[in-house]
């Protein structure tokens, strides 16, 4: 019988938080100054936010679990600026039953908020899903929060860029409604890893050294 272990756990943080809707050059669409205003404070309260990988065991090419979603929601709360608001998806009639990933309210506004670590092509749908809890009166708001920098082993994808480029899709070929873009936000920031005792950029470099450490940590 094997000796259990605990999982094997990384310290990763976020940083340089940007807001950011422009794909390739274009405008940046109109945004109501209290969106902006409450972008800025969620920008302020998560830079520098901390957060762990952990590898539960070598099944799966040693899969990273990352609790990016709970540290962050967890801190933005503590900021005393943001409260959490239940979501009740068994009372909507007019659109699917869907959960975002956070709903957030400062008392004056509510936010919708979908974090996506990792899949470029679920990106449609957070934006479609926003899209119907804004057109449905149940948020004012939407945020897609997206990193810079998913690394896997082939290499880095920038969701950040993706769901720019998706949202500017919608605009064009979808032909949107600007007031409901407008009311969309895309967040992005870069993922750093400590490793060998230094923050690093993530990169497929990365993941790479970490696998190996956690190949060694599981080794009997």
């Amino acid at each position: 019988m094997g000796v259990f272990k605990e999982p094997f756990q990384v310290r990763f943080r976020a940083i340089e938080f940007e807001h950011s809707c422009c794909h390739r050059g274009q405008n940046e669409p109109s945004h109501p100054d209290s969106f902006l205003r409450s972008i800025n404070q969620i920008i302020l309260a998560t830079e520098g936010l901390e957060f762990h990988a952990s590898i539960q065991s070598p099944a799966n090419s040693y899969q990273m679990n990352l609790d990016f979603d709970h540290a962050w929601g967890t801190l933005l709360i503590r900021s005393g600026i943001w409260q959490e608001k239940p979501f009740d998806a068994s009372t909507l009639t007019e659109i699917p039953d869907i959960q975002p990933d956070f709903l957030l309210t400062n008392d004056s506004e509510i936010l919708a908020v979908e974090i996506e670590k990792s899949n470029k092509k679920t990106i449609w749908f957070d934006l479609i899903k926003l899209m119907m809890l804004i057109g449905g009166g149940i948020v004012q708001f939407g945020l897609i929060v997206a990193p810079r920098n998913y690394a896997h082993r082939m290499g880095v994808w920038d969701l950040f860029e993706s769901a720019r480029f998706y949202k500017y899709c919608l605009q064009k070929y979808a032909k949107t409604e600007l007031d409901l873009i407008k009311n969309i936000a895309v967040l992005g920031y870069t993922q750093e890893v400590r490793v060998s005792g230094n923050w690093a950029e993530l990169r497929r470099e990365s993941i790479n050294e970490i696998k190996n450490k956690a190949k060694h940590y599981f080794s009997p």
